[in-house]
């Protein structure tokens, strides 16, 4: 008999992924869902899901999770966190959330040293509303509110991101 060599993580819902094609959240996921199991802290683990993409953790992962309104995860996650210090807490969020409605929010929560994790996915466009043009998109980046690429004249620099 063969070696397995891979399987779905414990963390992970067995539902299919309906992402864009092209789309990295199913790899997020994944690869999020595998360190939860590998440090073996599922049953102890509270996921904050927001408005956009990032709000299907839900329907994704196999643990505990709260739903935030747009910008507002790390105000939900510091919340959560306060209440149950010992619950390992973490916020799914993309760009738009994130570097956009969200800056307060993620800027002030790093100020007071709240002790949860924030993963970040940043692909530079409004995915699930049209794919418009978001503080992150890149110079000459294409997207459907400016169909030739970000022009820095008329719409400014990205907010540079790690």
């Amino acid at each position: 008999m063969g070696e397995v060599v891979f399987k779905r993580p414990e963390s992970l819902t067995n539902k299919p992924f309906h992402f864009c094609p092209g789309c990295h959240h199913g790899i997020a996921h994944r690869i999020v869902a595998q360190v939860i199991d590998e440090l073996g802290i599922r049953e102890d683990t509270i996921g904050i899901a927001p408005v956009g993409c990032a709000v299907f953790l839900y329907d994704y992962f196999n643990l505990d999770v709260s739903e935030s309104p747009h910008g507002r995860a790390p105000a939900v996650a510091t919340g959560i966190k306060r209440c149950m210090p010992d619950k390992v807490v973490f916020c799914y969020q993309g760009d738009g959330e994130i570097t956009a409605i969200g800056t307060a929010e993620i800027v002030h929560a790093a100020n007071r040293g709240e002790n949860f994790t924030v993963i970040y996915i940043n692909n530079a466009v409004y995915g699930m509303t049209g794919g418009q043009m978001a503080p992150t998109t890149i110079v000459g980046q294409k997207a459907s509110t400016c169909p030739y690429g970000r022009d820095p004249q008329n719409s400014g620099y990205p907010i540079r991101m790690s």
